[in-house]
């Protein structure tokens, strides 16, 4: 069975139209009917229902395309770890972490490990914080890194640091010769951008709202969009210190002192499943632990 048969019926049953299917693929329409035919001789059963100019998979076309999809993703695997091994690179450690972690503390993480193993190579899945646990169990990633905890048996979750939650708002949010703004204040003025943290919003909102019932709420998923769009005098929020260091030194951003009232402490959690790791993996996980740990004393 040849792979550009493969190839090409993953592309037919993506555009329904072999006319389609020819143009991404740059052949010929033929050459296309000729790829599929091929196909079905060698599976002994037609994969596509003709009608008109459109095909679409038929029963047992929708049976085999995940077998069609897994075998093309075996080889381009396979592909990607010779050319990885001819750099140099002898292992491969795939990660799945959260756009908060990997935009913070990851790079360094991976920059320090490779100094000290310079045969490992790295591969980066970003994604919400809630699929990361998933992601492990099936083994699609060796090591995650989440700001929540696992909900699954069979993935362990481990803390690896705490990160204090601050009060932020535009650097120009108040007159440099005049008293800063207090967050009642800067509530009439801004609206309150909010759910940018999976672990900790439902109960600061119902805080805020028990003491400022006017507050005005604009829901954004991604902290980073929260940290641009305060500094565009967008809003003000609540986010967790590492995420704003930078831009409070660099003066983009002001923290809003709070001192009357605790403000929530946020969790990064190493997800990982101890009966499949791979000894790499077990040496990356000791690795990053003991780094936040040295920081933390």
């Amino acid at each position: 069975m040849d792979i550009d048969w493969l190839h090409t019926f993953l592309v037919a049953a993506a555009e329904e139209n072999f006319r389609r299917a020819s143009e991404k693929l740059h052949l010929a329409q033929p050459t296309v009917s000729m790829h599929i035919d091929k196909l079905e001789q060698a599976l002994g059963v037609k994969l596509f229902d003709r009608v008109g100019r459109t095909v679409r998979l038929n029963r047992y076309g929708r049976r085999f395309l995940p077998y069609a999809e897994q075998a093309i993703a075996s080889i381009h695997s396979g592909e990607q770890e010779i050319v990885r091994f001819q750099q140099g690179y002898e292992q491969t450690l795939t990660l799945s972490v959260s756009p908060l972690i990997a935009t913070t503390y990851l790079p360094r993480w991976i920059r320090a490990f490779s100094q000290h193993h310079e045969n490992v190579a790295f591969s980066v899945q970003v994604m919400e914080s809630k699929d990361i646990a998933q992601h492990v169990a099936q083994g699609q990633s060796d090591v995650g890194f989440s700001r929540m905890p696992s909900d699954l048996q069979r993935v362990a979750s481990t803390v690896l640091y705490d990160d204090p939650v601050v009060a932020v708002a535009p650097a120009d949010a108040h007159d440099l010769d005049g008293p800063p703004e207090t967050l009642a204040e800067l509530l009439l003025r801004y609206p309150l951008l909010t759910h940018n943290h999976p672990g900790y919003w439902d109960d600061l909102l119902l805080t805020l709202r028990d003491r400022y019932p006017a507050v005005r709420t604009l829901r954004v998923s991604q902290v980073h969009v929260t940290v641009r769009w305060i500094e565009e005098s967008m809003g003000v929020s609540f986010l967790p210190t590492s995420t704003v260091r930078r831009a409070l030194v660099l003066g983009s951003l002001m923290e809003v002192p709070l001192p009357e009232w605790p403000l929530p402490v946020a969790h990064t959690y190493l997800l990982q499943d101890p009966i499949t790791m791979s000894p790499i993996a077990r040496t990356f996980s000791a690795f990053v632990q003991a780094y936040m740990h040295i920081r933390s004393v």
